[in-house]
């Protein structure tokens, strides 16, 4: 009679368990992240100047430097390839930018100078950015990628051989 009474303990004790775990399982583990096929690469470039020149120094503040080799013209690109202006990127002193200041300057030759202040100096960066395929992007050709020289004084120093 005792081990009956064990048996029908245990059973209940087995069932009420189980009970327990069907109706509160516990926490779910997190759902796997959806997956979806590659994406081609987005076009890059920016709609106005001003964008374009924000686009490519917050790049450089990520350390997205892929990114903002992206928003560089296809000739700055030429002029210096990836691996250059990854190491000067990486190595250069990151200049701060106050980038909601930033000014297009008037349209000269399919060109737009870009100023932007520095933070707390009265100083500030020229960038030129062109138009290329319909959207606008930052031309580099001297000077470093944190602070590229305007192209009025690239095209000076090109013009005396110094780039």
């Amino acid at each position: 009679m005792k081990t009956r009474v064990a048996i029908i303990i245990i059973v209940v004790a087995v069932a009420a368990v189980a009970f327990v775990i069907v109706r509160f399982p516990g926490p779910k583990p997190p759902a796997p992240p959806p997956s979806f096929p590659p994406s081609p690469k987005a076009d890059v470039g920016a709609a106005t100047p001003v964008e374009a020149v924000v686009l490519y120094v917050e790049a450089l503040y990520r350390k997205d430097y892929e990114a903002a080799y992206e928003g560089l013209s296809s000739a700055s690109q030429r002029a210096h390839p990836y691996e250059q202006f990854l190491e000067r990127a990486e190595t250069g002193q990151a200049t701060n930018f106050d980038l909601a200041a930033a000014e297009a300057g008037e349209e000269v030759g399919g060109r737009v100078t870009v100023t932007v202040p520095l933070v707390e100096d009265p100083a500030e960066a020229g960038f030129t950015t062109m138009r290329e395929g319909g959207k606008w992007k930052v031309v580099f050709i001297g000077g470093e990628p944190w602070f590229p020289y305007a192209e009025e004084q690239s095209g000076r120093l090109h013009s005396t051989g110094e780039i």
